[in-house]
């Protein structure tokens, strides 16, 4: 019988613990009183460029490279109704030797400009990279315009110089929304 005296002990252990616990009041009506604003992050872009990619070819002046690509979730009627804040990232590392002239362009479905954002990328190497990491925060009637955008055109300017030895532009790009009920 010791084994079943041993085993009542050990059985009686949680119960004691259980018993002795402290638990503090939980007040559900708080509930109510907790808001947490909605953020989305979205990726925009995300792109790498080599000098092929720039026009004119084989030339030591400006090069241009360019491209549209449509924004369909600023559409939506949730963002319409609720966007109070929008913060675009834009990271660029380029190691062209020449500076880079990015213009980004919103634009409406009848490619009318509703919002521009621009920054000069500076030049590097393989080794040191000029690197920029440019954030826009656009709200009160900016905000406004740029809902009413569809599209992002964006221009790239490679500034005179020569690269002979090539080089890649990696851009990537994220929009932070904050949105209200």
């Amino acid at each position: 019988m010791p084994n079943l005296k041993l085993f009542g002990r050990y059985a009686l252990l949680p119960v004691f613990i259980i018993m002795n616990s402290c638990v503090k009041d939980i007040d559900l009506e708080q509930a109510n009183e907790i808001v947490i604003p909605p953020k989305a992050a979205l990726d925009l872009v995300y792109f790498t460029l080599e000098l092929q990619h720039f026009t004119p070819h084989n030339t030591t002046g400006p090069k241009m490279a360019e491209d549209v690509v449509r924004l369909e979730f600023i559409d939506d009627d949730y963002i319409q109704d609720g966007l109070v804040r929008a913060d675009l990232n834009f990271r660029c590392t380029n190691t062209f030797t020449s500076p880079i002239l990015c213009d980004i362009i919103f634009l409406s479905e009848n490619n009318s400009e509703r919002y521009r954002i621009n920054f000069l990328i500076p030049g590097g190497n393989p080794e040191v990279p000029g690197v920029v990491d440019y954030t826009e925060i656009i709200q009160g009637a900016d905000l406004e315009a740029f809902k009413q955008s569809i599209k992002m055109r964006l221009e790239l300017e490679m500034l005179s110089g020569v690269n002979a030895e090539g080089g890649k532009l990696q851009l990537k790009s994220k929009a932070f929304l904050n949105l209200e009920y």
